[in-house]
């Protein structure tokens, strides 16, 4: 026996000669490879009938790297831009038919949708698409209502969560929001006699706030964290986090290695991307608050409704909720300012019909004002949530296992709904005696089975802080100041200075 196991590793070291043979042997059948991957994906794949950049169908990650900040800007000009090709082909070879690009391929096996008719075919209430699982990965936060890719996994964690999203308890927060916003009140009374006030930062703390309590029954002060400013350290953690979000669909690999790797190293070799582990660590701090303290707050709580999942799950979807529901809600409200300050009628009339408002500014009371009501609908057109991949299995054609995104962005711009003022800001076109058929191409929360759980609270926040504003305060744009440049970090949000505004005198107290 001992002689048999020596013989079968008494072998020749190969020669110099030898190795390099099989080196090059490897990297040839490598090279092949790759050649014959391009040319199916390129020629012979069931996707490759569709126009788009060459590079995107061999590459996954080619997308991301050219839209950068920007994705559904970069994409609706790359469909105009390959639906000129296609008219120019068809003009050279004298076919019929229409030249629309209206599915661009935007990877080796992802379209990017721009027909309306499809929309509620892809965000469907019956037969729900499933979301694209290597998308969602890249937030590290598995098994949540926001990255669940199963169909039924998602159906059994929204039954879950539906109760504390319903419109009944959404009422309940109304307490908080107004608490709330009396201490960004205060804080901008403090700032605006000696400085402008970065009213997108001022919100994000805000809401960020909100949403603070309602998830984690914990306060963290944000809005008072900086005497001079409303930067926050919660806010620079949520910026690179959402920059990380994007580096890890350009590299896939990364967030794989980095779950394995000291959080020390990861911070060494990409800082931004540290930061979703310091969310995570923040949000196992709070449920072991939660854990100890329970809930001592008296309106309805996330963790309460997360008993029966394991821990793990607890921290990953409080911290989901918390990301998806704060900055969301700060950029619907700064671009709502933005617009309607840049129209001196639209906000004369909001004004008025505020100033004439119960200044107690409950909700219910809050809806029934028309103007207002008409002013939030055209917001959420405009500052669009971003909608991503689900699987495509419908679309004329059959393309099983397809990735396919459409998002808002493209059913709030689009000239066949809304008119050739498709990009204006117009809450007159709400009076319209036909606007009512126009709510159903409203996206901002999505539609289907995927619909965002957290509108009814959304809504409440952006009512209530925009009534308290417009009573508050004489708000205007600063003179000669450029608009803040959108970014799309999977949520929308600005670049940095934000949005900027002078704060005058206080118009009435706030009771």
């Amino acid at each position: 026996m001992t002689q048999l196991f020596l013989s079968i590793w008494d072998f020749q070291q190969p020669t110099k000669t030898e190795v390099t043979l099989a080196s090059a042997a490897i990297l040839l059948i490598y090279i092949f490879q790759r050649i014959l991957a391009a040319l199916y994906l390129t020629f012979f794949h069931p996707l490759s009938q569709f126009p788009g950049p060459p590079k995107a169908a061999r590459s996954r990650p080619y997308i991301y790297t050219i839209t950068g900040d920007h994705p559904e800007i970069t994409l609706e000009k790359l469909h105009e831009q390959y639906r000129e090709y296609r008219i120019l082909l068809y003009t050279v070879l004298n076919l019929t038919g229409r030249p629309e690009t209206k599915a661009l391929r935007i990877g080796p096996n992802e379209l990017h949708i721009t027909d309306i008719n499809q929309y509620k075919v892809i965000y469907s209430q019956i037969q729900p698409f499933p979301k694209d699982k290597e998308f969602y990965d890249a937030f590290n936060t598995p098994h949540t209502v926001v990255t669940e890719s199963e169909v039924e996994l998602h159906k059994e964690r929204r039954r879950i969560l539906n109760p504390l999203f319903s419109r009944a308890e959404s009422f309940k927060l109304e307490p908080i929001i107004h608490d709330k916003v009396e201490v960004l009140l205060g804080q901008i009374n403090k700032l605006k006699v000696s400085q402008d006030i970065n009213i997108y930062s001022a919100f994000r703390c805000l809401t960020t706030e909100i949403v603070m309590e309602f998830v984690f029954a914990k306060r963290e002060n944000l809005l008072d964290e900086n005497n001079t400013t409303f930067e926050s350290w919660f806010l620079a953690a949520f910026d690179a986090a959402a920059e990380s979000f994007w580096v890890m669909q350009e590299r896939p690999w990364l967030w794989k290695m980095s779950n394995y790797l000291p959080l020390s190293f990861v911070e060494l070799v990409k800082p931004e991307a540290a930061h979703v582990f310091k969310l995570l660590k923040y949000a196992e701090t709070c449920l072991q608050h939660y854990e100890k303290s329970g809930n001592t707050t008296s309106h309805p709580v996330l963790f309460d409704h997360l008993c029966t999942l394991p821990r793990e799950f607890k921290v990953a979807e409080a911290l989901i909720i918390l990301v998806a529901g704060s900055d969301t809600t700060a950029s619907t409200l700064t671009t709502g300012l933005l617009h309607i300050l840049s129209n001196p009628l639209i906000c004369e009339k909001l004004s008025r019909e505020l100033s004439e408002a119960d200044p107690s500014f409950q909700m219910l009371k809050l809806e029934k004002l028309k103007y207002l009501a008409w002013q939030f609908q055209v917001v959420y057109r405009e500052s669009y949530r971003k909608i991503f991949p689900s699987h495509l299995s419908s679309m004329g054609k059959s393309f099983q296992q397809t990735v396919v995104s459409m998002s808002a962005y493209t059913m709030h711009t689009n000239e066949e709904i809304w008119g050739p003022d498709a990009r204006t800001f117009n809450p007159d076109r709400w009076l319209n005696p036909e606007a009512k058929s126009l709510e159903q191409y409203l996206c901002a929360f999505s539609k289907g089975a995927r619909m965002c759980l957290g509108q009814n609270v959304a809504l409440a926040e952006v009512t209530i802080i925009m009534a308290y504003m417009f009573r508050s305060f004489r708000m205007s744009l600063l003179p000669d100041a450029e608009p803040p440049r959108r970014k799309d970090l999977f949520t929308m949000g600005y670049e940095k200075p934000g949005l900027s505004l002078k704060l005058m005198d206080i118009v009435s107290k706030t009771q």
